[in-house]
């Protein structure tokens, strides 16, 4: 059999084995999908005969078999088996004209907005033909009007989805598969979406909760800002209204949470209707001496969670958590309720059976982090409290009551946040310290009060007594003082402490620690896990920032970026040099920022850019710097010349003055710097030899003998100003794949014939340059994995990253 502590709760230790499968792909440790089928096959036949002997070693079997189906899951979730009609089999990068049904309403983005079309037909000017499988629709002008079952046609470009191949860069090609899109798409010539006549048939489900949905929004219409949005993120998960501003205090102070339809907000719910219905119940003495009030209570508890999730648009978030309290309320009802570690495990077994890449989704790892957080962790919190508590006797005081109810709201807070910090420092790259004491009010008056008002304003809305207004307005009361107090939370110094992201062996020894402290009873056990994982982290934490400073050669990082230029360069003695520059922007639309420079800044665990160099500043790529400012210390910043009309650069400049920063225009002082043997220098363009500079800057590094070039995107214009002389002797290129296309770089190719040339942006941009046979020319394209160049006395080194 399976016996052992391994097997107290085999639900449990299946499930971690599956999700251990699942996640071990993003560490590197992927099996061949032949490999992957073999050994499942084989174990569950050795499964069989290791019961059927009764030998203990089945239970391991077991776990390894959940591992085996975990990386197989994942496997066949991220390329699945599609049918030859499906999306992804058609013409790429050609006009094609598909028929389809909006899946989504249309989300603002940087560059328009973004909708999901399910197709059904295409063609390419001929027949039409069937097809099947969603589609990213990217780059609308314009907001349609049109809602979610709709039947479009649009005139398209299908593409591959794209994802930037960088160390510490998120996974879009994950979180778009989890969704079942696995086709990008833009709009051909801004042609608008048509809408068809004939409207697609949906379910009874889907319709009436659209129309209930509708309704809801007129009645929260009625509401100021910012309690309308709020309210429909509560109650619709419509977060689409909530302003930068609210986010960001939000985040600041470690209360995100209490505005997402969430775990949280299901079980309030499943509370607020218990304890109506269990008061209902005593009302009657001959109901509680026939029915279990308890459980009567419990029962009809279900039916309002499901009804608010399904309200609330029934997405993935919504249905997990929806799916772990009703499984809570049902073992309740069988007695069971005590084991909260099978509920959890059972919640995500049936979640990552059914879809394996919900692992991956960044609301999937805080929900069951933070419920182990309060299972786990809670009670060892709670228990200083409880100590305060010192007469057990007596009937429990006013002041014994509010030291309870504090100790368990503070507990509750800390543990959650004790228990997702790792996930929350690798995503947002900080940590709330002592802000998530506004939990203690946001929690209970938010979820508490302003939630089951609104609620009920929901229900009571097609009574004809002014019940719903005065509900609102009573929670618009307490919603607006909670906010408020958010906001001037956010605003104390120090509310949130920057972070870098953690490496798997710093977060596995947060953990270690963690468990270790609060977990382990014997003593011995305890302070050993406790010291381990203590050593472990502080000396991952003092490695990272020596390793660096033992460096003797230069590193030169290019990312891979979307219309820009983006390169990280750690010259000896761990000194940090960020490149960065835009293309022009022609377009209207906001400054953007790269969230890829970022990520690897903080993969790398860096803490301070000793010198931030613009060599063009465009809206492409303000916002990218104005980021970098705000996540790090910047020490110089130097910038091309000129006076761009952008208000990010500007924010840019005003902040790194209040800090008392250098910021350097490169038309007055061109940079000029040796660092530990590694020299600077930057060129500027100009317009004609009687003006100052005033056009993009090249940028050169040598050390060791070997030149780089860094070049950013130029324009016909500043391309013909450009000296072909600043080039002669410069061994390595670093400059947009689209700059390659043109004559003056394709002369310089010929004529100068460097050893390497990275070229960053799209992979067809350098297509004819690799096929050229150019001898003695290396050409590395970023858009197949950032590209590290290592340059020592010994020469130069390439390696280009690729993603597990």
């Amino acid at each position: 059999m399976m016996p052992g502590v391994l097997w107290s709760r085999p639900l449990a230790s299946l499930t971690l084995a599956l999700t251990a499968g699942i996640a071990s792909p993003a560490l590197g440790l992927t099996l061949p999908k032949v490999w992957t089928s073999t050994l499942v096959a084989a174990l569950i036949l050795l499964l069989v005969i290791c019961c059927w002997r009764r030998l203990s070693v089945s239970g391991t079997i077991g776990l390894a078999l959940f591992w085996l189906l975990g990386q197989g899951f994942y496997q066949a979730a991220l390329e699945p088996a599609h049918p030859p009609c499906h999306v992804r089999f058609l013409p790429q990068n050609v006009p094609l004209t598909i028929i389809g049904i909006m899946q989504s309403q249309p989300a603002k983005a940087i560059e328009g907005y973004r909708l999901e079309l399910k197709a059904s037909s295409w063609s390419a000017g001929g027949a039409w033909q069937p097809a099947e499988g969603k589609i990213l629709v990217q780059g609308l002008t314009e907001a349609p009007a049109l809602v979610p079952g709709a039947r479009v046609a649009m005139r398209l470009r299908l593409r591959p989805v794209e994802e930037l191949l960088n160390p510490g860069s998120s996974r879009r090609r994950v979180a778009l598969a989890r969704q079942g899109i696995f086709t990008s798409a833009s709009l051909c010539n801004d042609l608008q979406p048509v809408r068809l006549a004939s409207r697609a048939s949906v379910s009874w489900s889907v319709s009436w909760r659209e129309a209930a949905q509708a309704y809801c929004r007129g009645l929260l219409d009625k509401q100021p800002q910012p309690a309308r949005a709020v309210y429909k993120a509560l109650l619709l998960g419509d977060q689409s209204e909530i302003s930068r501003p609210l986010w960001q205090a939000l985040g600041r102070t470690g209360t995100s949470h209490v505005i997402s339809v969430s775990g949280l907000h299901l079980g309030l719910i499943s509370g607020f209707c218990f304890c109506l219905i269990f008061w209902l119940l005593r009302r009657s003495a001959w109901l509680l001496q026939h029915l279990n009030a308890i459980k009567w209570s419990v029962a009809f508890s279900i039916p309002p969670v499901l009804v608010y999730a399904w309200l609330a648009g029934w997405s993935a978030a919504t249905q997990r958590s929806a799916l772990m309290i009703v499984a809570f309320l049902i073992l309740l009802l069988l007695d069971r309720h005590r084991d909260l570690y099978s509920i959890l495990a059972l919640a995500a077994f049936i979640i990552l059976m059914t879809s394996p890449l919900q692992f991956y989704s960044l609301s999937f790892q805080l929900s069951f982090l933070s419920v182990w957080g309060l299972i786990y962790l809670s009670p060892k919190l709670l228990w200083p409290w409880q100590k305060l508590i010192v007469n057990r006797e007596e009937p429990p005081t006013i002041i014994k009551k509010i030291i309870l109810w504090s100790g368990r709201a503070l507990s509750t807070s800390v543990a959650a946040t004790l228990a997702t910090l790792p996930i929350v420092v690798a995503s947002f790259h900080q940590a709330p310290t002592y802000g998530i004491v506004i939990n203690l009010l946001a929690i209970p008056l938010i979820g508490g009060v302003v939630l089951p008002l609104g609620f009920i304003a929901l229900l009571t809305s097609f009574l004809p007594l002014p019940c719903a207004a005065g509900m609102l307005w009573l929670g618009r009361f307490f919603l607006e003082t909670t906010l408020r107090a958010i906001e001037w939370a956010s605003s104390w110094p120090g509310v949130v402490l920057p972070l870098p992201s953690p490496t798997p062996w710093q977060t596995a020894a947060y953990f270690l620690t963690l468990i270790s402290l609060l977990g382990l009873k014997q003593q011995p056990w305890r302070w050993i896990g406790t010291s381990l994982g203590v050593l472990l982290l502080t000396g991952s934490l003092i490695w990272t920032s020596l390793s660096d400073l033992r460096k003797p050669h230069l590193e030169i990082t290019a990312l891979d970026t979307y219309r820009e230029i983006a390169v990280a360069a750690t010259l000896p003695g761990a000194v940090v040099l960020v490149i960065n520059a835009g293309e022009p922007g022609f377009r209207d639309y906001p400054a953007r920022f790269n969230a890829a420079l970022l990520s690897y800044l903080h993969w790398r665990q860096i803490r301070t850019v000793d010198c931030l160099a613009a060599l063009t500043v465009t809206k492409e790529n303000a916002g990218t710097l104005l980021a970098v400012a705000k996540d790090f210390q910047v020490k110089q910043f130097w910038y091309g010349g000129g006076r761009p009309l952008i208000p990010d650069f500007w924010k840019l400049k005003n902040r790194l003055g209040d800090d008392r920063r250098e910021v350097q225009n490169l038309s007055l002082r061109p940079m000029t710097l040796d660092i530990g043997g590694a020299q600077v220098q930057t060129s500027q363009l100009r317009e004609d030899n009687q003006m100052r500079p005033n056009g993009p800057v090249l940028l050169r590094l040598a050390y060791q003998g070997h030149n780089i070039l860094v070049a950013p995107p130029l324009t016909t214009q500043w391309r013909q100003q450009c000296p072909l002389s600043w080039l002669v002797g410069t061994d390595v290129w670093i400059l947009p794949g689209s700059e390659l296309h043109h004559d003056f770089w394709q002369d310089g190719l010929l004529l100068l014939r460097p050893k390497i040339v990275v070229a960053t942006g799209p992979e067809t941009a350098t297509a004819g340059l690799a096929s050229s046979g150019m001898p003695g020319v290396h050409t590395y394209v970023t858009r197949q994995g950032a590209v590290t160049l290592r340059i020592d006395s010994q020469g130069v080194r390439v390696e280009q990253w690729r993603p597990q």
